[in-house]
């Protein structure tokens, strides 16, 4: 699921409702369900009928299910040729109905059938109405906890089960869900009709979707798969990209898992209401509408790569998080650290001009800075009632794992990390696995120590400092690690800290192969060949930590920057320095300096990148009298960089062209007050 700041605002209100959930009884167990959902346009709600085939575990006369805002109307349990009907009991705050027998049920196979009614809220979650254009829509959200909304359930990602799902709507609506229409028909009673579902595979509950309402769609198909993108009257002409984009990933990502894609079809719909950025539904991808249309007569290149990444997100689930998914919400960050650092993979091959891997280099600076805070938490953290749940789906679970997963592909290298990836897989496919399993698929391919490395990174917060220091013996350079917590808080950083990591730590001195090598103590000693003036500790630009370095190494870089740095490592020696200022561990100056020897770079992520601390000193850190002085300095900076783009971009432009420019004029504008852009803006 891709998760925007609004999402978490709208969701706040009931955060207090759901304080005491708890875990569901290990008594029982569902095979499958077979359900039927009737939206009421005319009263906002729904009836339901629902009946699942459980396991019962251990003999009991409670069965206890997940319920929220449900009206139970009628419940029976069948097992051993005789049924009751079970008395129901309502536990709103801990969210759960149990249903009480007068004769306990044996262990063994039992049927539960249920009649009821539900709301359809205003609440973007669970089945909730949707509105445009004077059209309502039945659409369902149900990541994390929200599946016991709309039919009562085992709502625990661990109970996997298959669904058959059946929707009662109006003529004229349609509906989609997880399995293929295998059933259009008339009725029951006058203008309706009845779609009926495939079967879907062994999901958890909270990949269920339905959606009702008046969509149109387009078409393709990849791998043989048919693919569909559903609208919204009148915006069908927008889905064409989106549709280009699914069909490129399908054909990605069943080369890279080495699985051909799980079900049956996949459906991408644009919903007009939406408080997730999208959601992995399987089979049937939900998607606030703006990050999945797109008007390609007006659209800014960052629309497409935001709508790209989104839609391969949310594809790669389909693998890392349907087809296997984590044993419980303390995991979610494997499901979503996975999807983001995957995203741009089908991205970069299909459009390398994009340069996706540097995007990549610049959100991974945007976490560290997150990290970087007292109050940051570790990447897995523990979580048992709904709000707790709804709090791991942050910058952390996304894109701190993401950057520590780059960091662990770097180490291992690509192939041995896609060789456990799809080891682990297949060996988990359809049913759950946690992080331990992940490793260990990881360590058996690569045969490195996979799980300490980890541990390390995951079950701590924050970031590493990896400080260098280094000198000429004997014709070699020797160089001393450290490590220690980094923090923006000075005094925090000056303070002994017990906190260790086990860092892949990469070396490059302007020439050669990178030397790499496993920090594991809180200082450790190695040596490069021949007498180097200075030597960077992120060489690759796939490390997760910060580095800091002597004044005279430091100033040697800045100087050989452009010449013997790539693109990423250049952003990394930027974000590195401006980190080493922010927390008074070298002098503003030698940044400046810096951003004088980049003057040249034409690299529109690594302008933006010295851009943001720029405009960050403009804001905070110049004095009224002397930003008149700073503001001339910039202008002296950047303008030569816009004269050299233009205003105008030329026909048939790159992208980086393009990019490159906006971040210029922007700087230009805001935090150098340049005349002449001021004028056209």
């Amino acid at each position: 699921m891709r998760k925007i700041g609004l999402a978490v605002i709208l969701l706040l209100p009931s955060l207090c409702l759901m304080a005491n959930a708890q875990r569901l009884p290990d008594n029982a167990a569902p095979d499958g369900y077979r359900i039927t959902l009737a939206p009421n346009f005319e009263k906002d709600n729904f009836t339901g009928d629902e009946t699942i085939q459980i396991r019962v575990l251990k003999p009991t006369a409670n069965l206890v299910l997940n319920a929220l805002d449900i009206e139970f109307q009628e419940a029976t349990i069948s097992a051993g040729g005789r049924t009751q009907t079970a008395k129901v009991s309502v536990d709103s705050v801990k969210q759960m109905a149990t249903l009480s027998l007068a004769k306990p049920l044996a262990a063994g196979p039992a049927t539960v059938h249920i009649r009821y009614t539900g709301i359809l809220n205003d609440q973007l979650r669970g089945f909730y109405l949707s509105k445009a254009n004077g059209r309502k829509y039945a659409v369902t959200q149900f990541e994390a906890t929200d599946a016991r909304r709309a039919f009562p359930s085992f709502d625990e990602p661990a109970y996997k089960a298959t669904f058959d799902v059946t929707a009662l709507v109006d003529k004229g609506d349609t509906a989609i869900s997880n399995g293929k229409i295998i059933s259009d028909t008339p009725g029951p009673i006058a203008g309706k009709h009845t779609i009926q579902f495939a079967t879907t595979p062994r999901m958890s509950s909270y990949l269920v979707a339905l959606a009702v309402g008046d969509f149109e769609y387009v078409e393709g198909s990849a791998d043989g798969v048919p693919i569909r993108v559903w609208a919204t009257p009148g915006k069908k002409a927008m889905a064409h990209y989106a549709l280009e984009v699914a069909e490129q990933c399908m054909k990605y990502f069943n080369n890279y898992f080495g699985i051909k894609y799980p079900f049956e079809k996949l459906d991408l719909i644009g919903l007009p209401d939406f408080a997730a950025g999208a959601m992995e539904n399987t089979a049937a991808i939900t998607f606030r509408d703006a990050l999945l249309l797109v008007n390609e007569k007006h659209a800014p290149n960052f629309a497409y790569k935001e709508i790209g990444a989104v839609i391969s997100h949310e594809m790669a689930h389909q693998w890392f998080g349907d087809l296997v998914t984590m044993q419980w919400w303390d995991d979610i960050w494997l499901n979503e650290g996975f999807a983001t650092w995957m995203e741009s993979k089908p991205l970069e091959a299909w459009k390398p001009e994009w340069h996706m891997e540097l995007d990549d280099v610049l959100d991974s600076g945007n976490t560290l800075n997150t990290d970087s805070l007292q109050n940051t938490r570790p990447i897995h953290q523990a979580a048992d009632s709904p709000d707790q749940i709804e709090e791991l789906f942050d910058g952390i679970a996304y894109g701190k794992a993401a950057a520590v997963l780059r960091m662990l592909e770097a180490y291992l290298g690509p192939e041995d990390f896609r060789a456990g990836v799809n080891a682990y897989l297949r060996a988990h496919a359809y049913g759950n696995a946690t992080e331990s399993d992940f490793w260990s698929a990881l360590a058996a391919a690569s045969r490195k120590p996979v799980d300490k490395l980890m541990t390390s990174f995951v079950n701590q917060p924050g970031e590493p400092l990896v400080s260098v220091r280094s000198q000429c013996v004997d014709g070699r350079t020797k160089v001393t690690l450290s490590q220690k917590r980094y923090y923006y808080d000075r005094s925090l950083l000056d303070s002994s800290s017990a906190q260790q990591w086990i860092i892949p730590v990469c070396l490059s001195a302007g020439s050669g192969a990178a030397k790499c090598e496993l920090l594991k103590d809180k200082e450790q000693n190695l040596d490069i060949a021949g007498c180097r003036p200075w030597v960077f500790a992120n060489a690759g630009a796939s490390g997760y930590y910060r580095a800091g370095y002597e004044t005279s190494a430091f100033r040697a870089m800045s100087r050989n920057a452009e010449k013997d740095f790539s693109p990423a490592e250049r952003i990394v020696l930027v974000r590195d320095a401006w980190a080493a200022v922010r927390a008074g561990q070298q002098p503003i100056g030698d940044f400046l300096e810096l951003a004088e020897e980049l003057q040249t770079d034409r690299n529109s992520s690594v302008v933006q990148q010295l851009n943001r601390e720029l405009d960050y000193i403009g804001e905070y850190l110049v004095s009224d009298a002397n930003r008149p002085q700073y503001q001339a300095w910039v202008r002296g900076l950047l303008q030569p960089v816009l004269k050299d783009v233009g205003w105008l971009p030329a026909s048939n432009e790159d992208t980086n062209r393009k990019d490159l420019r906006a971040h210029v004029i922007y700087t230009l504008g805001y935090t150098a007050r340049d005349p002449e852009v001021l004028a056209k803006a």
